[in-house]
């Protein structure tokens, strides 16, 4: 359950610090591109795991059904949030391709 906690998403959260200096790439746009590739590897992570507790619970490796559920249930939390994020970035798109200029 420690993986839900707020403390643990503020901590894959890009830092809001001030750039470095000496960074020649833009700021603005690595950072959330690479929070955007951890989350999805996050994402099938979850889900790999899932998939193997279940794989476990029905050939009798793993007779307890509750990791499995939980497993399951935190794959599902982990891809609905990544598919709402996507929802918001191509509504952002959206509204800033139709903006008049």
């Amino acid at each position: 359950m420690n993986d839900l906690t707020i403390s643990h998403l503020q901590s894959l959260l890009p830092r809001t610090d001030t750039p470095n200096p000496n960074s020649s790439e833009d700021a603005s746009e690595t950072p959330f591109s690479d929070y955007i590739k951890q989350s999805i590897e996050e994402v099938n992570d979850k889900m790999l795991e899932a998939d193997l507790a279940i794989d476990d619970l029905v050939t009798g490796k793993n007779q307890d059904i509750h990791k499995t559920m939980i497993a399951m249930q935190k794959a599902d939390v982990s891809f609905e949030l990544v598919m709402q994020i996507r929802n918001k970035i191509i509504s952002a798109y959206d509204e800033i391709r139709r903006m008049t200029i």
